[in-house]
């Protein structure tokens, strides 16, 4: 069973309530995605690898001492070679690896620079690496993947269908264990090892970052992260020196993270190569990218020292876009350890109408994707293995619903998720709490009697509690932690500030519906599921 996340819950709760007059927010809830505010002509737009928000301010400066306006927006890979593909224009996009974008672009970037790098490691506490030997000699995969079948490690790592670094660690293991790279087919892949890897996964993430944070909050729960190297030293600096990790890179091979900036507009090249000769001069490489520890691209600047200096074995992507999609498609469906999604739904009157309407769309698409469906929404479609569990609440809470994804019943399970979004009507008061104590005490069941399942709380509402279990209630019923981490959504005139409360409290994070299609916001969300 999963521990309880002991996390300050009262004392989050009663800043929620003491800021519910304030924390409210007038936006409009959108059904449709709100329209792409055309930059100034002048802005050089880059559209770049989530992870890199850190590393906006220098970016920014020395694009300005360049002379070019840099505007940066961001997604994980999947996301950025969609939003491309899908007509959405910028200059030039920045992805952490370059191989599936190179891949996947429907039209070829122009031009490609690599601007410096990070290793994908395996962070491991020193005290766990020396008991497993591995501060003396690095293991291969298939040692990594011993360890964790047998319970010797247990590590987080981001899902490998939404983060760069959770889909670099599954194909470097995969392609270690068949011995093969670029060439890398489906059939090679050693499934009964690679399923014993990913056994030992207790963490799951959307995102590299909100993995580190999570690691940060509740260092006790795993032994190890999968990360960027800079990462994982940029965390070092914030964690007890028992808590830190030791990168480790497997013997038989990973894969990097290169940055390219690709060009993807030939107008923009004089700006393009302006922006190359500032990120990979001098100053950008030793001052930005060592303070970030990131390995300059520029061979005259030296490396942070806190950097590793040995060499490692250079794993590729495969370098077919089929052989990709099958990978991710199966890891998915058969390899990755499958989920149980509590989705605690607002129907409440004030839900009516559009708000309404989008939640059953969203909750329609997570059903199954349709043929010919971009990548990443046929990932985020609810897949075999996994069951869903529908709390709807207004001044009640409604029995609950599960729709179970067996493998020999996907098809009827996609149309009775479909049958109960359809069948949702809103009346009533908002009893969040008590929808909230009845899907954490589900989530408590679910991890007893399963124990190799993630299992997460989605809340959605655009209200102010008022009926059934008042905050204090809540908290007092989980004095003792929360069984399972929640994700909001920030929706409607719902509370903002008690929201992050409950996801700061739970050990989750909070998502914005009011500025995305709730459909998309669902998307992200499984990400981390």
């Amino acid at each position: 069973m999963a521990p309880a996340r002991r996390f300050a819950l009262g004392a989050l709760l009663a800043l929620a309530l003491g800021l519910a007059g304030c924390g409210r927010d007038e936006a409009a809830t959108p059904t449709a995605a709100a329209p792409q505010v055309s930059p100034p002509s002048t802005a050089f737009t880059v559209l770049a690898g989530s992870e890199l928000k850190d590393l906006e301010a220098p970016l920014v400066e020395a694009a300005r001492a360049a002379g070019v306006e840099l505007q940066l927006s961001y997604a994980g890979t999947l996301d950025i070679v969609e939003r491309v593909n899908a007509g959405e224009r910028f200059d030039a996009i920045l992805p952490p690896n370059g191989a599936y974008p190179a891949l996947a672009l429907a039209k070829p970037a122009v031009a490609r620079e690599k601007l410096f790098y990070s290793r994908i490691a395996l962070g491991v506490k020193a005290a766990k690496a020396a008991r497993l030997g591995w501060d003396k000699r690095a293991p291969g995969w298939a040692d990594i993947a011993r360890a964790a079948s047998t319970g010797q490690l247990r590590y987080g790592m981001t899902n490998a269908t939404s983060s760069n670094t959770g889909m670099s660690a599954l194909f470097a293991v995969a392609s270690a264990l068949a011995g093969k790279t670029e060439d890398l087919a489906a059939q090679d892949v050693d499934e009964k090892t690679l399923k014993a890897f990913l056994s030992g996964q207790k963490l799951t993430a959307g995102s590299s970052g909100w993995l580190a944070d999570a690691y940060l909050a509740d260092p006790a729960s795993i032994d190890a992260m999968v990360n960027y190297e800079a990462v994982i030293l940029r965390l070092n600096e914030r964690l007890p020196a028992a808590d830190r990790l030791l990168p480790i890179y497997p013997r038989d091979g990973m894969i990097s993270a290169d940055y390219p900036l690709m060009l993807l507009d030939e107008a923009r090249r004089e700006p393009y190569n302006r922006l190359v000769a500032a990120w990979k001069g001098a100053a950008f490489q030793r001052d930005a990218l060592s303070a970030a520890f990131l390995r300059p691209a520029n061979p005259e600047v030296q490396a942070a020292s806190a950097l590793p200096t040995a060499a490692v074995s250079e794993l590729s992507f495969p370098n077919r876009l089929e052989v990709i999609d099958a990978v991710l498609g199966t890891y998915q469906a058969r390899w990755r350890k499958p989920s149980t999604s509590i989705f605690v739904l607002d129907l409440s009157g004030s839900m009516q109408g559009q708000r309404l309407e989008a939640m059953r769309e969203a909750l329609k698409r997570l059903s199954g994707a349709e043929a010919g469906a971009a990548a990443s929404v046929r990932y985020s479609a609810f897949q075999s293995r996994e069951r869903v569990v529908l709390v709807p609440f207004a001044t009640r809470v409604s029995e609950p619903v599960w729709v179970r994804f067996e493998p020999e019943r996907i098809g009827a399970a996609r149309e009775e998720l479909r049958r109960q979004a359809d069948a949702m009507q809103a009346d009533g008061g908002t009893a969040i709490y008590s929808a909230l104590a009845v899907a954490e005490d589900l989530a408590r069941e679910e991890q007893r009697s399963d124990p190799d399942r993630f299992v997460s709380i989605v809340l959605l509402t655009d209200g102010q509690n008022n009926a059934g279990l008042k905050p204090e209630e809540f908290q007092a019923r989980y004095a003792n932690g929360l069984p399972a981490r929640i994700f909001p959504i920030l929706f409607g005139e719902g509370n903002v500030a008690e929201m992050r409360a409950l996801a700061k409290a739970s050990g989750g994070r909070e998502f914005d519906g009011r500025r995305l299609v709730l459909a998309q916001v669902f998307k992200e969300i499984r990400g981390y599921q």
